[in-house]
């Protein structure tokens, strides 16, 4: 697939995630979902980088994944223990709920663009956190677990950002007013 939205998370080497993890067919889906919305900002606003576009998207992507999984929490779990009860547990396993398996990897890419982009680690930390907890409550993985590898993810966005940071804002301030 190469639609602008694709071409846009590889040229920011998003695409690395793929290496990990078994992302390529949310990969797709989140381009093609997402690609009309892309192509609208950046036609709406061409002055504003590719990754603030993709910031929005993302952010956005999350908080609609996220609330659709919890507004849908109760009847999911249903769901599931209904194919538990007649399939039993191995078999209820092989169905993968594409709402958690989405959450998982829009939670991956939007931290990975904010490591790329330098932002806050506390932030994105919180914001890995309180998925794993939305995670656990469907799949009973360790949370420290699910945020670590969230993290992981920030780390690599980091890793690959061409964004050199700057000094503290506070130690500029105080080279400033000694000269330094």
């Amino acid at each position: 697939m190469s639609n602008a939205l694709d071409l846009a998370l590889k040229a920011i080497k998003a695409n690395l995630l793929l290496e990990s993890q078994p992302f390529e067919t949310q990969w797709d889906l989140f381009c093609e979902q997402y690609e009309p919305l892309f192509k609208h900002v950046t036609s709406s606003k061409p002055q504003n980088a590719p990754t603030h576009h993709l910031l929005g998207i993302l952010t956005k992507a999350h908080i609609d994944s996220q609330s659709m999984l919890q507004t849908h929490l109760k009847s999911v779990k249903k769901m599931e223990q209904v194919f538990e009860e007649n399939l039993g547990k191995e078999k209820a396993g092989l169905f993968e709920n594409q709402s958690l398996a989405g959450l998982v990897f829009v939670t991956h890419l939007w931290l990975y663009l904010q490591g790329y982009l330098k932002m806050d680690f506390s932030l994105a930390n919180d914001h890995a956190q309180q998925t794993s907890v939305t995670v656990h409550s469907l799949t009973e993985q360790d949370t420290n677990a699910l945020r670590t590898e969230f993290m992981a993810s920030f780390y690599l966005g980091n890793q690959h950002s061409p964004i050199i940071q700057s000094a503290n804002p506070i130690i500029k301030w105080l080279r400033s007013l000694f000269g330094g």
